[in-house]
């Protein structure tokens, strides 16, 4: 499960994260059937916050055309019980691409965390970031 896989990569420590990949419907519905972990595509990223190499970028899309998905949004972890964006998080978006979602799971990933516990974000370009955060349940939902 990807919330185990984050905590067993970042620990208690150091910050994980990874690109969501899957589909995007025609209504725009994201549909997440994998995950690539940000440091099995650069291996110097978990420095206790992410720092990721732009450069690795084709090795994503390479991955992501194997296996004939996207990249439909990111997730990262955060200490503490905070899941909102931190001034790094806002100036640097792992996909500066308009509609891009990213999501932060607090306390580096230590359980399960369902929609409205977690901070869910939209990249909105020169208009910045809208926060669903608190809709979680009615913006997403996590099926098995």
């Amino acid at each position: 499960m990807l919330q185990n896989d984050l905590r067993r990569r970042g620990g208690t420590m150091r910050e994980s994260g990874a690109f969501l990949l899957g589909v995007i419907d025609a209504t725009g519905g994201r549909h997440i059937e994998d995950y690539l972990a940000y440091d099995d595509v650069d291996p110097h990223a978990l420095r206790g916050s992410i720092v990721f190499d732009g450069s690795r970028m084709d090795e994503v899309w390479k991955i992501c055309r194997a296996r004939g998905l996207d990249v439909v949004a990111d997730v990262h972890t955060h200490p503490g019980r905070s899941y909102a964006q931190s001034r790094t998080d806002r100036a640097n978006p792992m996909m500066p691409e308009r509609g891009h979602l990213a999501l932060i799971l607090p306390n580096f990933a230590d359980r399960m965390y369902a929609p409205g516990e977690f901070g869910i974000f939209e990249y909105r370009g020169r208009d910045g970031w809208i926060d669903h955060s608190r809709n979680g349940w009615h913006f997403m939902r996590i099926e098995d």
